[in-house]
């Protein structure tokens, strides 16, 4: 007689918090403070990593958090260091290489938005001659090429290219949108800052360093006391007035302030020189008129407003520690919500120009093209 068959112990339950829906657990790690913790979270089971990583998800919560700035992009590549608050986050990044040449074609003449953390790229097709020709060389003074926001916002891969160009008495934007292929042009008749478009001609050599601010690019038109904003939801112009006697390159940096207001970093000396001391002065634009709101004194000898980024302004600095009186070369971040100045790196020289970036780890980042 043959033995009964063995039978074999039922599996065990599956642990009730693996059968919370998706819903609520996009509700629990939105809550998650920073991109170190839900790193974790995402490690602890595939139904947590595939929540993570979705995304839908990511893209809420960089809503919601902001990407951290990791840190300074220049060869070679300067991370965020301890104690300060991104030094986790940039420790993903501590062997990452962003060059884009071991994977970019060797196309001359043509646009190719990449993503260096994926190595992705895309080649768009060339601008048609009938807008090229719109853009005449003797009357131009600039032209910068910039990627932007995708007219879908569902689509987390949407995307579009600007070529801005500065022309004697106007400005010409030609846009590229990743949804239908096309390049078209935005023409004089869009514009609805003629007023301050026709004194470009005045105002040489035009445009600053391009911010992005709540949905709006916006360029300090050089002397003049001008902000340039272009929305990037309706493609519609505007200026706004920046405070009198404003002027002067690389002073002042835009930033996002509450409630959807643009608030503004200056940078100041008691004689306007820098052997004096230095502070920040931060406005905010309420009603067409900006309003002082506070005063951050810096514990800096002489400071470079690098740009903003992560919910930071990083400058790059000489300073002294309080033990030792020999001038040190690093940066300083500034919180955009609390204001608070800490040290972001130390560096062993000065360095000259880069870029910022701000992203999480590259497990929790998604192809952005």
């Amino acid at each position: 007689m043959a033995p009964p068959p063995t039978s074999r112990p039922a599996p065990p339950p599956e642990p009730p918090f693996l059968r919370t829906p998706h819903d609520l657990l996009e509700e629990i790690f939105l809550r998650l403070p920073t991109a170190a913790d839900l790193a974790r979270a995402s490690t602890a089971c595939a139904t947590f990593c595939s929540v993570i990583t979705g995304h839908a998800f990511l893209r809420l919560y960089r809503t919601l958090h902001p990407p951290p700035l990791i840190g300074f992009l220049h060869d070679p590549f300067s991370p965020a260091q301890p104690p300060h608050p991104s030094a986790v986050a940039a420790r993903a990044f501590a062997d990452f290489s962003f060059s884009c040449s071991s994977f970019l074609p060797a196309t001359a003449g043509q646009t190719l938005p990449c993503d260096p953390v994926h190595r992705r790229y895309i080649l768009l097709p060339a601008v048609p001659d009938d807008l090229k020709a719109l853009v005449r060389r003797p009357d131009l003074f600039g032209l910068e090429t910039f990627l932007a926001p995708g007219d879908d916002e569902e689509d987390p891969l949407s995307f579009r290219v600007m070529c801005l160009a500065q022309c004697r008495m106007h400005l010409l934007l030609i846009v590229f949108s990743s949804l239908n292929g096309q390049w078209r042009v935005l023409t004089n008749d869009q514009w609805s800052s003629r007023a301050t478009l026709a004194s470009f001609e005045n105002s040489e050599p035009g445009l600053s360093d391009r911010q992005f601010v709540h949905g709006c690019f916006c360029w300090q038109l050089h002397f003049l006391d001008k902000l340039l904003l272009l929305d990037t939801h309706t493609m519609e112009f505007s200026d706004v007035d920046l405070p009198p006697d404003h002027r002067g390159m690389g002073r002042s940096v835009i930033v996002e302030a509450s409630e959807g207001k643009l608030g503004m970093l200056t940078k100041w000396y008691d004689q306007d020189t820098e052997n004096d001391p230095l502070w920040l002065t931060y406005s905010v634009l309420r009603n067409n008129q900006w309003h002082w709101e506070k005063d951050i004194p810096m514990p800096v000898k002489r400071a470079i407003l690098v740009g903003v980024a992560g919910g930071y302004l990083l400058l790059h600095v000489l300073y002294t520690t309080p033990s030792q009186e020999d001038l040190k070369f690093g940066y300083f971040s500034v919180d955009l919500k609390t204001l608070q100045v800490e040290l972001f790196a130390r560096l062993s020289k000065a360095i000259s120009a880069g870029h910022l970036y701000a992203g999480f780890p590259p497990s929790l980042s998604p192809p952005t093209i």
